[in-house]
């Protein structure tokens, strides 16, 4: 991970000539602003010289590449123009942010977003096709005769002032979006996203599942069941593809809600307390002093936590089921978020670059190394280690019974797990007044982990164990610890 940080030093403000290009890539928290000219150059605003070699613009098969390639102290806001002769795609990610202060004609555009990135432009488009994952947000603004429309995860399309013909949509997990369309609309909507549609369309034919939600159109609804329904309305039609039954129902938003046989194990709001094991898969993380001397990378005593205020919290936003058995046997899948607090038992302050403590030779390889300091400075009222995950859980469920506020379920199976942050919070007193800080490293933690975890339950009671596969520091990179957590339900959705 690169980081950009605040720092005052004096400026620079350079331009680069550029090979002809046709596609940009960004990464990194860059800010970049996108200019239509005669030229293909970049403008780098706002970073110290001493840095900008650390500034990568480079062009490659006709790609234009743009991010960081160690760490940069920029006094202001650093931005970048891009002044382009033509341009077919871009491609952003991480925190990076697109947008342009002029209107620009686009002929043929592929936009692709992912992470947290931004894109605002004001543009018109001739063949537009987009891609947006992630927690990614996209705001386009302008004409476009026709284009397609792909989003996922948590992204957020507003595509509001995009006046187009003819869309074609497809969205899912949690992704909301907004579109204006005048002719034709087609596409499916599942899981819990959210669509919204402006521009009265001549033509709408949306397929929508799960606990997704359209707005502003004529809906065709997906129902597994292909038993004649009771419907009357004249404006009313019906046809079949597959296995599939979908229905066209007049002008009102209508859906034929089917007796559910199950709730939902893993979507909902879980809480529980949460801890390290050692190597041994014990929860003692005391050491003997001599370790000290003899291993140090045994020391795992500095990681101690007070079990009764160490927690986690998970939001599971989005739960796909899928059936093997009908309601009885299944698969499970989703997203959801997980925040853990660890409160260290001691009163140390971690360092990642810790290497001094553990090997005898300290270079580049091995100075990182997560250590644990006594701090004889200050008395610490908190000191939480903190991660923040986002996790997609594949799981094998059994269901007992035909009513499910009476039947009993377990699903045992496996977490992907994506670090998206780790940081460590500090409270004390200094002088009588109390101070907080927070130290936002990542600590040499793995950015991956693979869990096993089991969920058990009878009707909307829930609960839930588990235990990492991955250490929680990269090898050689801090102890030898893997969390685990324990805890219920509170709210299923």
């Amino acid at each position: 991970f690169i980081a950009v940080l605040i720092y005052f030093n004096l400026s620079a403000q350079i331009t680069r000539k550029l090979e002809s290009f046709n596609s940009i890539k960004v990464a990194s928290a860059f800010k970049v602003e996108l200019v239509k000219g005669n030229d293909n150059e970049v403008e780098i605003i706002g970073v110290p010289e001493q840095y900008l070699e650390n500034v990568v613009t480079e062009v490659k098969n006709n790609r234009l590449s743009i991010y960081a390639k160690d760490r940069i102290k920029a006094d202001s806001e650093m931005k970048i123009i891009v002044t382009f002769i033509d341009l077919e795609e871009i491609n952003i990610s991480g925190a990076a942010t697109i947008r342009n202060n002029t209107p620009i004609m686009f002929n043929k555009m592929n936009i692709k977003s992912s992470g947290a990135s931004t894109i605002k432009l004001d543009a018109d488009f001739t063949d537009l096709i987009i891609d947006v994952s992630g927690a990614s947000d996209l705001k386009l603004k302008g004409n476009a005769t026709s284009y397609k429309l792909k989003g996922s995860g948590a992204s957020s399309i507003k595509n509001g002032e995009l006046f187009s013909e003819t869309v074609e949509i497809d969205l899912s997990g949690a992704s909301t979006a907004m579109v204006y369309v005048t002719k034709n609309i087609t596409g499916e909507v599942s899981g819990a996203s959210d669509l919204k549609i402006v521009g009265n369309p001549e033509n709408s034919y949306i397929q929508k599942s799960g606990a997704a939600d359209v707005k502003g159109v004529k809906v065709s609804f997906k129902t597994t069941n292909n038993s004649e329904n009771a419907i009357n309305e004249s404006d009313t039609t019906r046809f079949k593809w597959r296995s599939n039954t979908f229905l066209i129902i007049g002008d009102i938003d209508t859906s034929f809600k089917t007796q559910k046989h199950r709730y939902n194990h893993w979507a909902g709001l879980d809480v529980g307390i949460n801890g390290f094991l050692n190597s041994s898969g014990s929860t003692d993380l005391s050491n003997n002093p001599e370790v000290f001397n003899n291993n140090p990378k045994e020391v795992t005593k500095f990681m101690e936590t007070r079990l009764q205020k160490s927690w986690s919290v998970n939001l599971n936003f989005y739960e796909q089921y899928i059936p093997i058995s009908k309601h009885h046997v299944g698969l499970v899948t989703g997203l959801g978020f997980e925040w853990n607090n660890y409160e260290l038992r001691h009163n140390v302050r971690l360092t990642s670059k810790g290497g001094e403590y553990v090997f005898d030779d300290v270079n580049d390889f091995n100075k990182n190394y997560t250590w644990g300091e006594i701090d004889t400075l200050r008395d610490y009222s908190k000191n939480r280690f903190k991660t923040f995950f986002i996790n997609a859980p594949l799981l094998f469920e059994l269901n007992t019974g035909n009513n499910k506020k009476k039947s009993f379920h377990i699903s045992t199976g496996a977490i992907l797990g994506f670090n998206l942050q780790t940081k460590m919070k500090y409270k004390y007193k200094v002088e009588g007044d109390s101070k907080k800080e927070k130290d936002k490293q990542d600590f040499n933690t793995n950015p991956f982990r693979v869990s096993l975890t089991a969920r058990v339950g009878y009707g909307r009671f829930n609960v839930f164990a588990s235990y990492s596969l991955t250490p929680l520091f990269e090898n050689n990179k801090g102890p030898e610890l893997y969390p685990f957590s324990v805890g219920v339900t509170l709210l299923g959705f």
